[in-house]
Protein backbone atom coordinates (compact mmCIF):
# COMPACT_ATOMS: atom_id res chain seq x y z
CA UNK A 1 0.00 0.00 0.00
CA UNK A 2 2.73 2.48 1.04
CA UNK A 3 4.09 1.71 -2.61
CA UNK A 4 1.08 2.89 -3.79
CA UNK A 5 0.70 5.54 -2.19
CA UNK A 6 4.06 6.67 -3.32
CA UNK A 7 2.93 6.21 -6.78
CA UNK A 8 0.36 8.17 -6.39
CA UNK A 9 1.97 11.37 -5.22
CA UNK A 10 4.51 10.74 -8.06
CA UNK A 11 2.35 10.99 -11.05
CA UNK A 12 -1.13 12.72 -9.62
CA UNK A 13 -3.96 10.82 -9.10
CA UNK A 14 -7.82 10.76 -10.86
CA UNK A 15 -8.77 14.37 -11.46
CA UNK A 16 -5.67 16.25 -12.01
CA UNK A 17 -4.97 17.07 -16.00
CA UNK A 18 -1.82 17.03 -17.40
CA UNK A 19 0.79 19.64 -16.42
CA UNK A 20 1.19 22.61 -18.41
CA UNK A 21 3.44 22.95 -21.29
CA UNK A 22 6.31 25.37 -22.36
CA UNK A 23 4.89 29.07 -22.82
CA UNK A 24 1.90 29.05 -20.41
CA UNK A 25 1.20 32.58 -18.87
CA UNK A 26 0.80 32.47 -14.88
CA UNK A 27 -2.40 33.52 -15.07
CA UNK A 28 -3.34 29.58 -16.71
CA UNK A 29 -0.48 28.41 -13.77
CA UNK A 30 -2.88 29.89 -11.18
CA UNK A 31 -5.89 28.94 -12.91
CA UNK A 32 -4.63 24.96 -13.05
CA UNK A 33 -3.56 24.85 -9.18
CA UNK A 34 -5.43 27.66 -6.84
CA UNK A 35 -7.99 25.28 -6.52
CA UNK A 36 -5.57 22.31 -5.21
CA UNK A 37 -4.68 25.14 -2.72
CA UNK A 38 -6.78 25.26 0.39
CA UNK A 39 -6.79 27.28 3.54
CA UNK A 40 -5.82 25.94 7.20
CA UNK A 41 -7.16 26.67 10.18
CA UNK A 42 -6.08 25.82 13.44
CA UNK A 43 -8.66 25.98 15.56
CA UNK A 44 -9.05 25.97 19.53
CA UNK A 45 -11.95 25.57 22.24
CA UNK A 46 -12.38 28.46 24.76
CA UNK A 47 -14.24 29.48 27.93
CA UNK A 48 -14.51 32.69 30.25
CA UNK A 49 -17.10 33.69 32.47
CA UNK A 50 -18.05 36.63 30.52
CA UNK A 51 -18.83 34.78 27.28
CA UNK A 52 -19.01 31.32 28.38
CA UNK A 53 -17.53 28.81 25.57
CA UNK A 54 -16.40 29.94 22.42
CA UNK A 55 -14.19 28.47 19.45
CA UNK A 56 -11.73 30.64 17.85
CA UNK A 57 -8.55 30.21 15.17
CA UNK A 58 -5.25 29.43 16.84
CA UNK A 59 -3.73 29.81 13.56
CA UNK A 60 -3.92 30.65 10.01
CA UNK A 61 -1.69 28.53 7.41
CA UNK A 62 -2.05 27.13 4.04
CA UNK A 63 -2.03 23.32 2.73
CA UNK A 64 -2.08 21.18 -0.79
CA UNK A 65 -4.10 18.46 -1.70
CA UNK A 66 -1.88 16.16 -2.38
CA UNK A 67 -3.77 12.90 -2.31
CA UNK A 68 -7.80 12.41 -2.62
CA UNK A 69 -8.65 13.18 1.28
CA UNK A 70 -5.49 14.26 2.43
CA UNK A 71 -3.22 17.82 3.01
CA UNK A 72 -0.07 18.60 3.11
CA UNK A 73 0.25 22.03 5.69
CA UNK A 74 3.55 22.76 8.13
CA UNK A 75 3.28 21.58 11.32
CA UNK A 76 3.33 24.78 13.03
CA UNK A 77 -0.24 25.50 11.84
CA UNK A 78 -1.84 22.80 13.59
CA UNK A 79 0.40 22.30 16.65
CA UNK A 80 -1.61 23.31 19.70
CA UNK A 81 -5.00 23.03 17.62
CA UNK A 82 -8.36 21.15 19.38
CA UNK A 83 -9.35 20.62 15.81
CA UNK A 84 -8.49 21.51 12.32
CA UNK A 85 -10.27 22.18 9.23
CA UNK A 86 -9.48 23.21 5.71
CA UNK A 87 -11.49 25.51 3.65
CA UNK A 88 -11.48 25.16 -0.50
CA UNK A 89 -11.65 28.32 -2.82
CA UNK A 90 -15.12 27.33 -3.57
CA UNK A 91 -16.38 27.74 0.41
CA UNK A 92 -16.03 23.67 1.51
CA UNK A 93 -15.02 23.40 5.07
CA UNK A 94 -14.09 19.97 5.96
CA UNK A 95 -12.39 18.75 9.36
CA UNK A 96 -9.12 16.55 9.18
CA UNK A 97 -10.17 13.56 11.57
CA UNK A 98 -6.34 12.63 11.64
CA UNK A 99 -3.00 14.60 11.98
CA UNK A 100 -0.02 13.01 11.03
CA UNK A 101 3.87 15.30 11.93
CA UNK A 102 7.05 14.77 11.11
CA UNK A 103 8.25 18.50 13.29
CA UNK A 104 11.69 17.34 12.67
CA UNK A 105 11.18 18.80 8.72
CA UNK A 106 7.87 20.94 9.29
CA UNK A 107 5.66 18.54 7.80
CA UNK A 108 2.05 17.41 8.64
CA UNK A 109 -0.70 15.19 6.47
CA UNK A 110 -4.27 16.17 7.32
CA UNK A 111 -6.24 12.77 6.76
CA UNK A 112 -9.62 14.63 5.95
CA UNK A 113 -13.34 12.99 6.76
CA UNK A 114 -14.23 13.30 3.40
CA UNK A 115 -12.53 13.97 -0.28
CA UNK A 116 -13.20 17.73 -1.34
CA UNK A 117 -15.39 17.73 -4.17
CA UNK A 118 -14.54 18.89 -7.12
CA UNK A 119 -11.25 19.46 -6.34
CA UNK A 120 -8.32 18.08 -8.11
CA UNK A 121 -4.82 17.01 -6.73
CA UNK A 122 -1.20 18.52 -7.50
CA UNK A 123 1.53 16.74 -9.47
CA UNK A 124 4.51 16.69 -8.28
CA UNK A 125 7.75 18.17 -9.63
CA UNK A 126 10.87 17.19 -9.71
CA UNK A 127 12.82 19.92 -7.02
CA UNK A 128 16.29 18.42 -7.87
CA UNK A 129 15.91 19.78 -11.47
CA UNK A 130 15.08 23.44 -10.12
CA UNK A 131 17.63 26.23 -10.74
CA UNK A 132 17.92 29.36 -9.13
CA UNK A 133 16.56 31.85 -11.06
CA UNK A 134 13.39 30.11 -12.31
CA UNK A 135 10.19 31.83 -11.84
CA UNK A 136 8.64 30.59 -8.12
CA UNK A 137 4.62 30.28 -7.98
CA UNK A 138 3.41 30.31 -4.67
CA UNK A 139 -0.41 29.83 -3.64
CA UNK A 140 -1.35 30.40 -0.23
CA UNK A 141 -3.91 31.88 1.90
CA UNK A 142 -3.07 35.95 2.55
CA UNK A 143 -4.17 36.96 6.64
CA UNK A 144 -4.10 40.49 7.09
CA UNK A 145 -6.59 40.12 9.86
CA UNK A 146 -9.58 37.61 11.40
CA UNK A 147 -11.58 40.00 9.13
CA UNK A 148 -9.15 40.17 6.03
CA UNK A 149 -8.84 36.53 4.72
CA UNK A 150 -7.25 36.26 0.91
CA UNK A 151 -7.43 32.62 -0.18
CA UNK A 152 -5.41 31.65 -3.02
CA UNK A 153 -3.15 34.17 -2.90
CA UNK A 154 -0.94 34.36 -5.84
CA UNK A 155 2.47 35.63 -5.13
CA UNK A 156 5.73 35.60 -7.68
CA UNK A 157 9.40 35.79 -7.74
CA UNK A 158 12.49 34.19 -8.29
CA UNK A 159 14.20 30.95 -6.87
CA UNK A 160 17.32 32.63 -5.50
CA UNK A 161 19.17 29.55 -4.35
CA UNK A 162 18.71 25.84 -3.88
CA UNK A 163 19.92 23.48 -1.53
CA UNK A 164 20.39 25.75 1.46
CA UNK A 165 21.33 24.07 4.89
CA UNK A 166 18.52 24.07 7.13
CA UNK A 167 20.46 23.79 10.30
CA UNK A 168 19.21 27.34 12.35
CA UNK A 169 16.25 28.10 10.38
CA UNK A 170 12.80 27.80 11.56
CA UNK A 171 12.66 24.05 14.12
CA UNK A 172 14.10 22.11 11.53
CA UNK A 173 15.80 19.11 13.54
CA UNK A 174 16.87 17.24 10.57
CA UNK A 175 18.90 18.35 7.62
CA UNK A 176 16.60 19.35 4.71
CA UNK A 177 18.04 21.09 1.79
CA UNK A 178 15.87 23.51 1.01
CA UNK A 179 14.99 25.80 -1.91
CA UNK A 180 15.61 29.53 -1.09
CA UNK A 181 12.83 32.39 -2.40
CA UNK A 182 13.09 35.84 -3.71
CA UNK A 183 9.22 36.04 -2.93
CA UNK A 184 6.63 37.77 -0.53
CA UNK A 185 6.01 35.10 1.54
CA UNK A 186 3.26 36.72 4.31
CA UNK A 187 1.29 35.87 6.87
CA UNK A 188 -0.89 32.78 6.27
CA UNK A 189 1.76 31.46 4.00
CA UNK A 190 3.31 28.79 5.74
CA UNK A 191 2.34 25.44 3.79
CA UNK A 192 1.36 27.42 0.71
CA UNK A 193 2.20 25.84 -2.39
CA UNK A 194 5.38 26.07 -4.73
CA UNK A 195 5.05 25.68 -8.38
CA UNK A 196 7.10 25.74 -11.58
CA UNK A 197 5.90 27.24 -14.62
CA UNK A 198 4.18 24.16 -15.64
CA UNK A 199 2.10 23.67 -12.63
CA UNK A 200 3.96 21.36 -10.37
CA UNK A 201 4.42 21.15 -7.22
CA UNK A 202 7.89 21.46 -6.49
CA UNK A 203 7.74 22.76 -2.87
CA UNK A 204 6.04 24.32 0.19
CA UNK A 205 6.71 27.10 1.69
CA UNK A 206 7.90 26.86 5.64
CA UNK A 207 9.87 30.28 6.69
CA UNK A 208 9.43 33.46 5.54
CA UNK A 209 11.57 36.51 5.96
CA UNK A 210 11.17 39.42 8.87
CA UNK A 211 13.62 39.88 11.45
CA UNK A 212 16.29 37.82 12.44
CA UNK A 213 19.06 38.86 14.57
CA UNK A 214 17.95 43.03 14.20
CA UNK A 215 18.34 42.78 11.24
CA UNK A 216 15.44 42.89 8.41
CA UNK A 217 15.26 40.81 5.47
CA UNK A 218 12.16 41.33 2.82
CA UNK A 219 11.07 38.96 0.01
CA UNK A 220 12.89 35.91 1.29
CA UNK A 221 11.80 32.81 1.78
CA UNK A 222 12.24 28.70 2.20
CA UNK A 223 10.27 26.14 0.89
CA UNK A 224 10.79 22.13 1.73
CA UNK A 225 11.53 20.75 -1.68
CA UNK A 226 8.77 18.04 -3.49
CA UNK A 227 11.54 15.45 -2.95
CA UNK A 228 11.29 15.59 0.84
CA UNK A 229 7.38 16.00 0.64
CA UNK A 230 7.27 12.96 -1.24
CA UNK A 231 9.24 10.58 1.30
CA UNK A 232 7.55 12.05 4.26
CA UNK A 233 3.90 12.71 3.11
CA UNK A 234 3.95 9.06 1.84
CA UNK A 235 5.44 7.81 4.94
CA UNK A 236 2.76 9.66 7.19
CA UNK A 237 -0.37 8.41 5.00
CA UNK A 238 0.60 4.66 4.97
CA UNK A 239 1.87 4.57 8.33
CA UNK A 240 1.25 7.44 10.05
CA UNK A 241 5.15 8.49 10.84
CA UNK A 242 7.91 8.62 9.14
CA UNK A 243 10.20 4.82 8.82
CA UNK A 244 13.44 6.18 8.88
CA UNK A 245 16.33 3.62 9.10
CA UNK A 246 17.80 4.29 12.79
CA UNK A 247 21.09 2.81 14.86
CA UNK A 248 19.45 3.20 18.22
CA UNK A 249 21.84 5.74 19.97
CA UNK A 250 21.28 9.05 20.54
CA UNK A 251 24.33 11.73 19.89
CA UNK A 252 25.01 15.43 20.20
CA UNK A 253 27.06 17.37 18.12
CA UNK A 254 30.97 17.99 20.24
CA UNK A 255 33.30 20.34 19.10
CA UNK A 256 36.83 19.84 18.28
CA UNK A 257 40.16 19.50 15.91
CA UNK A 258 39.41 17.54 12.72
CA UNK A 259 42.03 14.57 14.42
CA UNK A 260 42.61 13.89 17.47
CA UNK A 261 45.30 15.86 19.88
CA UNK A 262 46.42 14.45 23.26
CA UNK A 263 44.54 16.16 25.01
CA UNK A 264 41.28 16.20 23.11
CA UNK A 265 39.32 13.81 21.05
CA UNK A 266 37.77 14.85 17.31
CA UNK A 267 35.01 16.97 16.38
CA UNK A 268 32.24 14.64 15.12
CA UNK A 269 29.14 13.29 17.16
CA UNK A 270 28.90 11.74 21.29
CA UNK A 271 27.16 8.49 21.79
CA UNK A 272 25.22 9.84 24.92
CA UNK A 273 22.95 6.84 24.73
CA UNK A 274 22.83 3.16 23.29
CA UNK A 275 19.57 1.23 23.29
CA UNK A 276 20.12 -2.08 24.24
CA UNK A 277 19.45 -5.01 22.14
CA UNK A 278 19.77 -1.92 19.67
CA UNK A 279 21.71 -2.25 16.07
CA UNK A 280 24.15 -0.14 17.74
CA UNK A 281 24.81 -2.36 20.56
CA UNK A 282 24.93 -5.28 18.93
CA UNK A 283 27.62 -4.44 16.63
CA UNK A 284 29.68 -3.43 19.60
CA UNK A 285 29.27 0.63 20.20
CA UNK A 286 29.61 1.84 23.56
CA UNK A 287 28.29 5.38 25.48
CA UNK A 288 30.80 8.07 24.94
CA UNK A 289 32.23 7.02 21.45
CA UNK A 290 32.75 9.72 19.12
CA UNK A 291 31.28 8.93 15.47
CA UNK A 292 33.33 10.49 12.93
CA UNK A 293 33.38 9.06 9.69
CA UNK A 294 29.77 7.08 7.91
CA UNK A 295 30.00 4.94 5.37
CA UNK A 296 33.72 6.46 4.39
CA UNK A 297 32.48 10.02 4.65
CA UNK A 298 34.17 12.21 7.28
CA UNK A 299 30.77 13.61 9.46
CA UNK A 300 30.93 16.62 11.80
CA UNK A 301 27.55 17.38 13.64
CA UNK A 302 24.21 15.46 13.27
CA UNK A 303 22.69 17.28 10.35
CA UNK A 304 25.57 16.13 7.99
CA UNK A 305 24.98 12.19 9.87
CA UNK A 306 21.15 12.25 9.64
CA UNK A 307 21.63 13.38 5.76
CA UNK A 308 23.39 10.28 5.06
CA UNK A 309 21.23 7.98 7.55
CA UNK A 310 17.75 9.03 6.08
CA UNK A 311 20.00 8.74 2.33
CA UNK A 312 19.83 4.65 3.48
CA UNK A 313 17.12 2.12 4.04
CA UNK A 314 15.71 -0.44 6.82
CA UNK A 315 18.19 -3.52 6.97
CA UNK A 316 21.04 -2.30 5.29
CA UNK A 317 24.75 -2.68 6.35
CA UNK A 318 26.32 0.48 6.98
CA UNK A 319 30.54 1.07 8.39
CA UNK A 320 30.77 3.84 11.13
CA UNK A 321 33.58 4.90 12.45
CA UNK A 322 33.87 6.55 16.08
CA UNK A 323 36.89 7.59 18.18
CA UNK A 324 37.01 5.55 21.39
CA UNK A 325 39.04 7.68 24.06
CA UNK A 326 36.39 8.51 27.24
CA UNK A 327 35.84 5.99 29.98
CA UNK A 328 32.80 5.29 31.66
CA UNK A 329 32.34 8.53 33.44
CA UNK A 330 33.43 10.93 30.49
CA UNK A 331 37.15 11.18 31.31
CA UNK A 332 39.94 10.79 28.89
CA UNK A 333 41.73 7.50 28.71
CA UNK A 334 45.64 7.24 27.44
CA UNK A 335 44.79 4.12 25.00
CA UNK A 336 42.30 5.73 23.01
CA UNK A 337 41.96 4.44 19.47
CA UNK A 338 39.85 4.64 16.52
CA UNK A 339 37.18 1.46 16.02
CA UNK A 340 34.97 0.42 13.47
CA UNK A 341 31.28 -0.97 13.37
CA UNK A 342 28.87 -2.69 11.00
CA UNK A 343 25.82 -1.90 11.70
CA UNK A 344 22.59 -3.45 10.39
CA UNK A 345 20.14 -0.13 10.42
CA UNK A 346 16.35 -0.88 11.81
CA UNK A 347 13.61 1.19 11.64
CA UNK A 348 12.99 4.18 13.15
CA UNK A 349 9.24 4.07 14.98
Amino acid sequence: MALALVIALMIGIAGQADTLGEGASLADVYERVSGSVVQVRGMVETWSRENGASIEVNAYGSGVYIEEGCVVTCCDVVTGADYVEVETLDGQIVRAQNISNDDSVDLSVLQLEAPLEGVATVSLGDSSAVRPGDTAVVVGTLVLADDFIYPSTLAVGYVSGVNRPSDGLGSFSRAVPLIQLDVALNEGMGGAGLFNTRGELIGIAALRGGIIDDMLYESMGFAIPSATIERVAGDLIAHGAVRRPRMGIMVSDLDGPEEPIRTYPPCGLLVSEVEEGGPAEQAGMMMYDIITEFEGVRVHNFNELSTLLDACEAGDTVHVKAYRCLDEEGYMIEDAEFVEFDIVLGILD
